[in-house]
């Protein structure tokens, strides 16, 4: 499952890259983080024209995401995901959900839950995203996304 994220991620940041070079890429996406512990507490807020949003009908899977590819500081936040499976299907919910910090080259520190439960909610085309809980190593993130617009796959 890790590897389905980090396409999901890697994906999305592609994405970003290449829309934000051409000036495409919308100030309607949100993403918080909050890390309740540990060396990398705190809160961060990507700038919001720079998180994407994807809904892949296919694999389904409705993300969001964001990466800095001039991260090289060990402090620095590199990358931070949130990912739905089954998405358009009934009941409770559950994803994956990475943040990263520091040089992806330099093995980053890296909080990961994989299939954890949390909650979606639907506006239209778009979605509203949080987790809340703690990774195998105790440390407690909450990650929320907005998403406005939506690229479909």
């Amino acid at each position: 499952m890790p590897n389905r994220l980090h396409s999901i991620l890697l994906l999305t940041g592609l994405f970003a890259l290449t829309a934000s070079a051409w000036g495409a890429v919308p100030a309607g996406n949100t993403l918080d983080i909050v890390i309740g512990n540990g060396p990398h507490a705190g809160t961060y807020k990507p700038p919001a024209d720079t998180v994407i949003c994807l809904h892949a009908k296919k694999q389904n899977r409705y993300s969001a995401a964001w990466k800095d590819f001039d991260a090289h500081d060990a402090k620095a936040i590199a990358e931070a995901g949130i990912s739905v499976s089954n998405p358009d299907g009934a009941g409770a919910k559950q994803g994956d959900v990475r943040v990263a910090f520091g040089d992806p080259d330099k093995k980053p520190t890296v909080y990961s839950i994989d299939q954890a439960p949390l909650t979606m909610t639907k506006n239209g085309k778009g979605a509203e995203i949080t987790f809340q809980g703690k990774t195998k190593d105790g440390i407690q993130l909450r990650v929320s996304a907005k998403c406005s617009d939506v690229e479909d796959m």
